[in-house]
């Protein structure tokens, strides 16, 4: 074998890895149409990636991100199977690309021109364990064992090894019937594989396997992918889904309750934070001391900030959290004014402005909470944008209380009621058109079901529905004077905050020019019983407020109040069984007094579905 190796036979020897028939074409236009397959193959990567994250390119620390190697996520976020069916067909088509091309490629030109797309895998695509099975599957249909006279039957089987990845990282749902749907995309991808692969060996066997297959079948499958992607279910659809479905405002863990006890506790024997208060002048004496870091938190809220001797934990940084959720929905608003979720990005971007610390709740019970139900002047051009540019969606309704709470603020009282009664009639034209929808669901199971077209759920509607009520009870006719000042008056106390720190005060104020025949009386004392944290004390000051105003709406709420605090107290787990009976019967007798003697009050409704939900005697 001097002049090279030979083969058993005396021949040269063959090598383990082989060329495919392309490679006999002209090498310039092999390579340009090799070329043109690399770009559209990590095309679709990039597609792939921008329809998970959003992003065409990301980052350099997420490219190298390979912590999610299962396909369940691609299934579930940001565009759910099971609410977007579409999602399906591309899904199976991109994948099917992924899992096909390259093993075309090895097979009709070489393995080495098929490391490019492997690369695109792992890099743009960031499917590390795909990648590692593509390279078995281009390693299988390039050697020599496998090159079978069938070129068909060859890739078939060397396509296998995805079958297996898609099998064993596919599924992930709990229910069984969604768990055997969770890998419809990837059966799909393995049929668009197979008949990717079919075609182009079938127009290659007449066409002599000429430079352009592989090329043109992933080519018309991106395409089919872009256009059902585009048309069925839209980038703007993926956006919301990214930016705005998953941040509502009222889900996000730093606007959620936090204990403050142990924090305070923490930074009272914290050895650092004990010798910078003493610097300041802090009393050393614990119970002054925690009184003390409790307003001083409560002053640095007020300017929604924290002091700087706390150390905040990371569910504590709202302030951070608003900025970054803020930036989202504007980026969904500017990128998609014309979008139908344009109403509910809107409505979060409001509701989030509006949240604010509860000081006053943080320095009687050391709990952080935040409040919303305060409507904001800062934020009526973005209410109005709501109501001008989507009035007959359900979240025009919040928009159009608040906007009335500010036109009653001003003293504008009949257009507040006039926008009092449109928002009433939409809330009560949308709870029908949600029972209707309710009732049909429940007649029929189904695997696939539509995104929801809103976030003002039926019990989110009730709630604006009786705001709106108690506003256009509080500022009707009946509840004002004559007199310009009495009128004034009934404005400033609409517009009163209740988690002020100084509410108290001011009512005291309002109620001190008031005179025994204001009808502004008794909203002024109902609005200061509620202030009383001692739960027996504020039941009998509610008991004398409705023997004085026996005839007034600020009665009728004083029987629904006493009625929601006897079932509160019934609820709480510390009070003797004898005590929790007697609150039951009381919280009974209360609510159905309440039903018997003003059957068309607005409080009539939620008495009687807390009657029903009681315990029968």
């Amino acid at each position: 074998m001097a002049n090279g190796a030979r083969g058993k036979n005396g021949g040269p020897s063959k090598s383990f890895m082989t060329v495919g028939p392309t490679l006999h074409y002209s090498h310039a236009n092999v390579h340009w149409c090799w070329v043109l397959s690399v770009l559209i193959y990590a095309g679709t990567c990039l597609f792939w990636t921008q329809i998970h994250t959003g992003q065409v390119l990301l980052a350099w620390d997420h490219v190298f991100d390979f912590s999610i190697n299962r396909l369940h996520p691609y299934t579930d976020r940001p565009l759910s199977i099971f609410e977007y069916p579409w999602q399906i067909l591309v899904l199976a088509l991109l994948m099917g690309i992924l899992g096909a091309a390259p093993v075309l490629t090895a097979q009709l030109l070489s393995f080495r021109y098929s490391l490019p797309m492997l690369l695109a895998v792992l890099f743009l695509a960031r499917l590390p364990l795909m990648a590692a099975f593509l390279l078995v599957s281009c390693v299988a249909v390039a050697c020599r064992p496998l090159r079978f006279r069938s070129r068909f039957i060859a890739i078939v089987l060397c396509l296998s090894p995805q079958l297996v990845y898609w099998a064993a990282f596919g599924g992930g749902e709990s229910d069984p019937v969604k768990w055997g749907f969770s890998y419809a995309p990837w059966l799909g991808a393995w049929l668009v594989g197979v008949g990717m692969a079919g075609v182009a060996i079938g127009i290659g066997h007449f066409t002599r396997y000429r430079p352009g297959l592989v090329w043109t079948v992933s080519g018309v499958a991106l395409t089919i992918a872009v256009l059902v992607f585009t048309r069925k279910i839209s980038f703007a659809e993926l956006d919301y889904q990214l930016y705005i479905a998953h941040n509502n405002p009222e889900e996000v863990r730093e606007f959620r309750d936090h204990d403050m006890r142990p924090l305070l506790d923490q930074a009272m024997h914290n050895p650092t934070t004990k010798s910078y208060l003493q610097e300041l002048f802090y009393p050393t004496e614990p119970i002054l001391l925690r009184e003390e870091l409790k307003k001083e938190i409560q002053i640095q809220l007020g300017y929604d900030r924290w002091p700087n001797w706390f150390e905040v934990p990371d569910e504590l940084r709202y302030q951070r959290r608003r900025t970054q959720l803020l930036r989202e929905y504007r980026y969904f608003i500017e990128k998609w004014p014309h979008s139908r979720r344009l109403p509910i990005a809107l409505y979060f971007q409001a509701l989030l402005n509006e949240y604010s610390p509860d000081i006053r709740m943080l320095g009687q019970r050391e709990i952080l909470s935040f409040y919303s139900d305060y409507p904001n002047h800062e934020n009526l051009p973005i209410w109005h944008r709501i109501v001008d540019q989507a009035p007959r969606s359900p979240e025009a309704t919040e928009a159009r209380y608040r906007i009335a709470f500010h036109q009653a603020g001003r003293g504008r009282f009949k257009e507040a009621m006039d926008v009092c009664d449109v928002a009433e009639a939409e809330i009560l034209r949308h709870l029908e058109r949600q029972a209707q929808d309710t009732t049909s669901g429940e007649r029929s199971w189904k695997v696939f079901t539509s995104p929801a077209s809103t976030v003002m759920t039926a019990s989110k509607l009730k709630r604006v529905l009786r705001k709106v009520r108690e506003l256009r009870s509080l500022i009707s006719q009946e509840s004002q004077m004559p007199s310009e000042e009495s009128r004034r008056r009934l404005a400033q106390f609409v517009v009163l905050n209740p988690h002020r720190p100084d509410y108290a005060d001011r009512l005291d104020e309002l109620l001190a020019a008031t005179n025994p025949n204001d009808p502004l009386r008794d909203n002024l004392q109902l609005a200061k019983c509620r202030l009383i944290t001692d739960l027996q004390l504020r039941a009998d000051k509610l008991r004398a407020l409705i023997e004085e105003f026996p005839r007034s709406d600020g009665a009728v709420r004083g029987l629904y109040e006493l009625g929601l605090l006897q079932v509160e107290r019934w609820k709480a787990a510390d009070a003797p069984e004898d005590a929790k009976a007697r609150f039951l019967a009381e919280a009974r007798t209360v609510l159905g007094e309440l039903l018997q003697k003003h059957p068309q009050s607005l409080y009539t409704d939620p008495a009687r579905e807390i009657l029903e939900g009681l315990p029968k005697p």
